[in-house]
């Protein structure tokens, strides 16, 4: 058919903007320098910023967790002082009131005996968060105490030396030793010295290591002065022992330090001297009837310097009959108490329980640091974590990002070639001073061009689709799909003269739609880039496809796989679009296959392994 041009129809057809020679490279322009938009503006974050940024979050959430946790912890100790404090009181009473224990012989030795038992408090938090009284704690101390009217202490739980003595089967005494008592020094040399050596009290448990012991002071008598009547007692030949106990009994007890003391006292009235047979346990004495022997507490009771402290800070005349916590000004810790009224003989008393707890303590501290450590570590692996899978997240979106940067500047560049093509031909067309052969030639070039540019934009649309498709995988034949998708192409393998060879057959699981897109796209490379007389060979088997045609010289495949990317790096000619590949390889990811690609001089191969 013979175009004869119009030059009025022309010029109405081809005087669009879009030709105008300024108006496409303002156009070309703009396209090519798409990376000036937002997108590419935005400043990219990386794994080290991100990190950053949530540690210190994580720091800042330990500094609220460390306030609110010494808060919490602080009120939850004093709490529970309060609480004990309490149930100190109600135990008191209940030692006054029971069996009218005051009114019994020794009564009130008994009621000075449970005081200060009942006062040994050191107030300590195991693993678990529970409270124990097995191991000292500074500024920790308990005081009760019974006044009359007049605020005069009558019983209190104030430190002495405590024993109970047995000297038959129904003689049975609870004694305490007045070491204050001025007149024998070496009583308060000894307690003194049994102070010093419970300083040194230590527990050393382990799981990792089978032998725990404990560091503690014994002291043992082998004779004492006593008065029944009073409820009193005075050691004579004693020993003082800093013992180290293993608890598996698998080595024998350790005497550290050792003290000896021999306390003679004038003949006193009431006052009898008792010996004691130290040989065999106090269970083997009891089964034999062996008379006197006893059981030594040592020295129990409120400190006296804290005694004396607590009592003098809060006397009875101050005291409501409500507990409240009260500041102890000197240790900066706290007291809390309870109050009730309590009658002996008819008279009333006032019985108060007062536990001072300082919680910033050497138990406290190191239970407090642990927990804040293990929340920063906590926070920091979160950190670690979220920052890791925002990084993997972000990379992802900045390749994507790359990708269609890359992908938009390819397809530019590539329209370029045709569209500056398109406006020549159009702007000499638009002379009037071609011929007719001239013009039809030149249309011809233009139609030619026109198609190559919409192969260009449906085969980049097909890219831009392979990633959104929603595969469902089925056994497809992959022998057929290959022979289906060679016979597209006899015409053109005939013009070329080139052989074929098919070998092999296997079925794959595979979405069909997305696996002829590959296979095709592979044949059609190998079609178009094979030398005239040369050959394709194609192998299948259940693991790999593999491709191989001749070709003239070596190509680097390196980034061929790219969209736009061609084997003679030219973009200057039609004979290929430079898709073909990069189709096949998002086909092949999206599938879970992998597209490997290589060259020699005399052959390129494209294996796609299953």
């Amino acid at each position: 058919m013979k175009i004869i041009p119009d030059d009025s129809i022309l010029k109405k057809e081809f005087t669009i903007p879009f030709f105008n020679m300024k108006n496409f490279r303002k156009i070309y322009h703009n396209l090519k320098n798409n990376k000036k938009s937002k997108i590419y503006k935005r400043k990219r974050k990386t794994f080290a910023g991100l990190l950053t940024k949530n540690v210190l979050t994580g720091l800042f959430l330990t500094a609220i967790f460390a306030v609110g946790l010494y808060n919490a912890g602080r009120e939850y100790i004093i709490s529970q002082a309060n609480t004990q404090a309490y149930g100190r009181l109600s135990y008191t009473q209940q030692t006054i009131s029971r069996d009218n224990m005051y009114e019994q012989p020794n009564g009130p030795q008994t009621l000075s005996a449970r005081m200060r038992t009942n006062a040994y408090f050191n107030i300590v938090l195991d693993d678990r968060g529970k409270y124990q009284m097995n191991q000292k704690t500074e500024n920790c101390h308990a005081l009760i105490r019974l006044s009359d009217k007049d605020g005069n202490i009558i019983h209190s739980s104030r430190m002495a030396l405590e024993a109970f003595m047995i000297f038959s089967e129904d003689d049975k005494e609870d004694l305490f030793c007045d070491t204050e008592n001025k007149e024998i020094p070496e009583l308060q040399q000894l307690e003194a010295d049994y102070m010093e050596m419970r300083e040194k009290e230590t527990s050393f448990h382990s799981k990792y290591i089978v032998e725990s012991y404990s560091v503690y002071p014994e002291m043992t008598m082998t004779s004492a002065y006593v008065n029944k009547k009073e409820g009193l007692f005075i050691p004579h030949e004693t020993q003082l022992n800093l013992v180290k106990y293993y608890p598996s009994n698998a080595y024998p007890e350790e005497i550290l330090e050792t003290k000896s003391y021999t306390i003679d006292i004038p003949e006193k009235d009431g006052y009898e001297l008792f010996e004691f047979d130290l040989s065999g346990l106090n269970h083997e004495r009891i089964a034999n009837g062996t008379y006197p022997y006893y059981f030594l507490y040592g020295f129990y009771g409120t400190e006296k310097d804290a005694f004396d402290r607590l009592n003098s800070e809060n006397p009875p005349s101050k005291l409501s009959a409500g507990g409240m916590y009260l500041s102890s000004g000197i240790y900066g810790g706290r007291v809390s108490y309870h109050n009730a009224t309590v009658y002996i003989d008819n008279q009333p008393y006032q019985l108060s329980a007062m536990i001072q707890v300082e919680p910033w303590n050497s138990v406290s501290k190191p239970l407090y640091f642990k927990l804040v450590i293990m929340f920063l570590l906590l926070t920091i692996v979160i950190a670690l974590f979220d920052a890791w899978r925002h990084n993997v997240r972000n990379q992802a979106n900045y390749r994507f990002e790359d990708y269609q940067k890359n992908l938009t500047d390819s397809l530019a560049h590539d329209l370029k070639t045709p569209l500056m093509a398109i406006g020549g031909y159009v702007e000499n067309i638009m002379t009037g001073n071609l011929s007719a052969d001239e013009t039809n030639k030149y249309l011809s070039s233009v139609m030619d061009n026109i198609s190559y540019t919409d192969s260009i934009i449906t085969r980049t649309l097909e890219l831009n689709s392979i990633n959104s498709i929603n595969i469902k995988k089925v056994q497809c034949d992959l022998y057929r799909i290959v022979s289906d998708a060679v016979e597209k192409y006899s015409l053109l393998l005939d013009e070329k003269n080139i052989s074929v060879h098919i070998g092999g057959t296997a079925e794959i699981s595979a979405d069909t739609v997305t696996l002829k897109t590959i296979i095709e796209n592979l044949i059609s490379n190998a079609v178009n880039y094979t030398t005239e007389n040369g050959k394709i060979s194609i192998s299948i088997s259940d693991k790999n496809l593999i491709i191989k045609n001749t070709v003239g010289k070596k190509i680097d495949v390196t980034g061929l796989k790219k969209p736009f990317a061609k084997g003679d790096k030219s973009r200057s000619n039609n004979s290929g679009i430079g898709l073909g590949l990069a189709i096949a390889e998002n086909a092949s990811m999206i599938n879970g296959f992998r597209l490997d690609i290589s060259c020699s001089d005399a052959e390129f191969i494209a294996e796609l392994k299953f």
